[in-house]
Formats: C-alpha cells, sequence, structure tokens
C-alpha cells in the first residue's frame, strides 16, 4: 500500500502523472482560453448591425426611416419609393413580382383590413378572433421582402368606417408589436379619414412608439402642391399615393412626384399588364444630397446631386453608390449615358445603373437618352439598390470598381458574415497557442527525480520516452494533416502518443 505523501509532483510514477496531468489541464485550459477569445473577436466583428440584442436597440436591416426632408435608407442614403399597392387579401405571383423587379420598382405597399371594433380580421373569411390578418400581412411582406423590395403597411378601416382613437391606438399597438423586428419596412400608413384629428394622430404615434422604435407613422393628406391629390407623410417628406384622373393621369402622377423629389405607390392593376407610364427611369438610391432629377416626353432621364453630404448631414463615405433604375420598357432599344464627376461601377447595359462619385467631386451630373438601336437593358435578379453588389450587375471583378459597387449595402450585408473565418480564426489561434507550449510541455514530460540511471540521456528523461514521430528532429511540433483543422490534430496529439502506464510498485 502506498503512503499518503509518498509521491510529489517530481519523485515517481505517481508524480509523472500528475505532472503529465497537469500540464494537460493547463494546456486545454490555454487553449480554452485562445478559442473563447478569438471565437469572441470573430463573432463580435460578424454581428449584424441589423439584430437586436440585449440592451441595445437597432433597426432591422433595411429598415427606410426619414432624415430631414427626405426618406433614407439604412445607409443612410435618399431612399425614393416607387410601387404598387396590393390589396387585402392579395398575394403577388412570382410572375407579378417578376414583371415589379423589372419594372423598376423598388417598393409596395401592404394593405391591412381594420375593423371598426379595432381588430384586425382575416382578409377572407372575415374572422377577427387573434388578429389573424396580421398574419396575412406578415405573409405577404416576406414575399415582397424576399424579392428586395421595401413595405409600407397601409391600415385601411373595412367598408370606410372610422374607428374610435381607443381602439384604433390599441390597433396600432399590436401592429407595431407584430412587425417590430421585420426589415424592408417604411412603417404604418392610416388612411386621411383617420387622421383628421391631430391629437388621435399623435396618440397613434405614441402608441407604436412605446413597442416599436424603428418604424414611423404615415398619414395620408391632400398634396400641398395638388390638393386633389393625396400624399403620406411624416413631416416634412412623404410619397405620393393618388392623383385625380386615374389611369388617364399617370404622366401627370410620375411628373409631379419627380418634380417634388418624392416617390410614389399606385394602386395595383386588378388584371392584365401594368401601365406602361409605370416603368420609367428614377434614382433609387442617391449617396448625396440631391437637387433634381426626372424623365421628359423623350424618355431622356436627368440627375444631378451633391456627393459630398447625405441627407443627414453626414459627409457621404467614399465609393458608396447612387442606384438608378432604367427598365427594359422605358429604353426598349436600349439607352447611351453622359456621366461627370463620377465613375460607373455597373455592368454595361445593365438596368440597374450605379454610380461612385469621384473623389472631390462637388456635383454629379448624369443624363441618359435612348438609343436609336441596339438590346434592351439587361434585367436585374431583385429590386432594390442592393442589387448594385449582384455579381450579375455590379462591373467585371479586374475592374477598379468593383469594391465600390459592393458597398451598395455594405451597412447591412458586410456584417452579416458567417464564413469560414469564423471557425477558422479560432483554430489557428488554438493552433499557435499550440506551438508555443510544445517545448515546456515536453520538459515536464521529462521530468524524472532519483531514477539513478548514467548514460547520456539527461537525469530527467524517462528511456521509455522515446520522441513521437512529428516530435523529432525536422518535424514540426504542431504540423497536422492538411485535410484537418491543425488546431484539433495539436490538441489531441498528448492523448494519440501517451504511453501506457509501467506496472510494478515504485
Amino acid at each position: 500500500m502506498e503512503a499518503v505523501g509518498a509521491y510529489s509532483a517530481h519523485n515517481g510514477r505517481h508524480g509523472r502523472r500528475a505532472t503529465r496531468l497537469a500540464t494537460g489541464v493547463t494546456l486545454a485550459a490555454v487553449l480554452g482560453l485562445a478559442w473563447s477569445g478569438s471565437a469572441s473577436a470573430a463573432l463580435a466583428a460578424g454581428s449584424p448591425t441589423g439584430a437586436s440584442s440585449a440592451g441595445t436597440a437597432q433597426a432591422p436591416i433595411g429598415t427606410v426611416t426619414r432624415a430631414g426632408s427626405y426618406l433614407v435608407d439604412g445607409n443612410g442614403r435618399m431612399f425614393v419609393p416607387h410601387g404598387l399597392m396590393v390589396p387585402a387579401g392579395v398575394t403577388p405571383t412570382a410572375a407579378e413580382l417578376d414583371a415589379w423587379v423589372q419594372a423598376g420598382f423598388d417598393a409596395a405597399g401592404v394593405t391591412v383590413p381594420l375593423s371598426a371594433a379595432g381588430r384586425f380580421p382575416d382578409p377572407t373569411t372575415g374572422a377577427t378572433v387573434n388578429d389573424p390578418g396580421l398574419v396575412a400581412a406578415g405573409n405577404v411582406v416576406r414575399a415582397l421582402t424576399n424579392r428586395g423590395f421595401v413595405v409600407a403597411l397601409r391600415v385601411v378601416p373595412v367598408g370606410g368606417a372610422t374607428v374610435a382613437p381607443t381602439a384604433l391606438q390599441a390597433a396600432l399597438r399590436r401592429l407595431a408589436a407584430a412587425f417590430r423586428d421585420t426589415g424592408g419596412l417604411t412603417g404604418y400608413e392610416l388612411p386621411h379619414a383617420q387622421t383628421k384629428d391631430a391629437a388621435a394622430v399623435l396618440a397613434g404615434s405614441a402608441a407604436i412608439a412605446a413597442v416599436d422604435p424603428f418604424h414611423l407613422l404615415w398619414r395620408e393628406q391632400p398634396a400641398s402642391f395638388q390638393p386633389a391629390a393625396t400624399v403620406a407623410v411624416n413631416d416634412p417628406t412623404g410619397y405620393l399615393t393618388s392623383w385625380p384622373g386615374g389611369d388617364a393621369a399617370l404622366a401627370a402622377f410620375t411628373a409631379a412626384a419627380d418634380g417634388n423629389t418624392i416617390g410614389w405607390l399606385y394602386p395595383a392593376p386588378a388584371a392584365g399588364p401594368l401601365p406602361p407610364a409605370l416603368a420609367r427611369a428614377y434614382p433609387l438610391a442617391i449617396a448625396g444630397t440631391p437637387a433634381s432629377f426626372g424623365t421628359d416626353t423623350a424618355g431622356t432621364f436627368t440627375l444631378r446631386y451633391a456627393p459630398g453630404t447625405l441627407p443627414s448631414g453626414k459627409p457621404t463615405p467614399a465609393g458608396w453608390v447612387s442606384a438608378v433604375s432604367l427598365p427594359a420598357a422605358a429604353y426598349p432599344t436600349g439607352y447611351t449615358l453622359t456621366l461627370t464627376g463620377a465613375r460607373l461601377v455597373s455592368r454595361p447595359g445593365s438596368a440597374l445603373l450605379c454610380v461612385a462619385a469621384q473623389p472631390g467631386a462637388t456635383e454629379v451630373s448624369l443624363t441618359v437618352t435612348r438609343a436609336t438601336a441596339g438590346s434592351a437593358p439587361t434585367p436585374v435578379p431583385y429590386a432594390g439598390a442592393q442589387a448594385c453588389a449582384d455579381p450579375t450587375v455590379a462591373a467585371a471583378p479586374s475592374a477598379p470598381a468593383t469594391n465600390a459597387a459592393a458597398r451598395t449595402d455594405t451597412a447591412t450585408k458586410k456584417d452579416d458574415y458567417s464564413g469560414p473565418l469564423l471557425w477558422a480564426l479560432p483554430l489557428l489561434g488554438a493552433a499557435v497557442m499550440a506551438l508555443l507550449l510544445v517545448v515546456p510541455f515536453r520538459l515536464l514530460r521529462g521530468l524524472r527525480v532519483g531514477t539513478g540511471r548514467t548514460g547520456s540521456r539527461s537525469p530527467f528523461t524517462d528511456p521509455d520516452d522515446t520522441p513521437a514521430p512529428d516530435e523529432r528532429a525536422g518535424a514540426a511540433p504542431g504540423s497536422s494533416s492538411p485535410d484537418g483543422p491543425p488546431a484539433q490534430a495539436a490538441a489531441e496529439r498528448p492523448a494519440r502518443h501517451r504511453r501506457p502506464a509501467r506496472r510494478g510498485s515504485a
């Protein structure tokens, strides 16, 4: 029987075991710290800016808000909505969404019916228990945002009823709670009939803000430039939602929006193709302070803006991109362009024109005219300015402008990282720590006291401590198979080369 305390960490078989155990624990602890530190750094570097975390309130990715007198996208660029208003209970088909993308639309309005009692009914059955209309609206929103469209949720009372302020506030609060974390929204829109009472509007806005600090409340009212028209506003900006004369006055409708540097939403046709007048050139996003844009009767589009400052007043980051839609319906034989103060960072002939201001430029001027002969612009894969970063739109990789093109939506995409660095960096850190610990580990393995052996070996070397193949001269102690992670190979090696314990008593 072995006496208690007969073996210390330096005087025998149990000492050797204890030494190796202590070394192994130390090695595992250090590697664990290296792993956790590297992993934490990698995860922190890859955290998406649009995600909400404990103690941090951040808007969902793709949220459109307001800066001064302009709508702005998640990157702070001026955002110009153009699209259709979807009736309640209607989900656009894939073919319809394709047509909207090719028409150059970047936004849509989703109608959410509201009962007089302040409930959100199912648009098909009319059931109101548990607000099934919110689920139905969510399905439509998902179909649209998956294709790149930005969505406004249009609350429309059933049958034109007027909802009491208290019921309306409670309904808006439930609506906002349901869509608080939904990306790609401009916010919630109320019809003019529900916004005549200023106090009720303020109360409704407060009800939304109490549960959703990210999305705005838009209220319809007569347009200052045309009293018979309607705009959805969040002072002092907005977008056009109706115009007198219907389809016959579409040219005036779109021209009025361009002349006031605002966007528009138009009722979707019940059937048939889109009205041709809606497919026109316009800017999707402007990385600067816009001066003017518009299209004349010959189809010539012009855009001028100062690239140095964003609508928020902050300096425009170098290389940020402005995007212009040039749909095939408006340019069936292609287009020619004149560009000053900026460089083109999209592929020639693309239906999405992407430009980045030249360093030091004080004004960017773009003119696009219809070509007399040629091919229609190349279609884009999805809606919105973010398509400027898509390989089918961005300039070829060999072009110097590629990096600038990729900046079109970097505030949302570059931080949403889940690539190989997320696991490679922690493994690399663990492998480096393993290499640094090989020498002290080997010294501790050889510590032996009182062996009484002589010869060329060190008195602290066990004669059975034959170096493992990868510990001999000429072999890198931390090397591993090219098919396996280096950190895993280094961490497993001590167990792989451990010798059987000697038998007998000390």
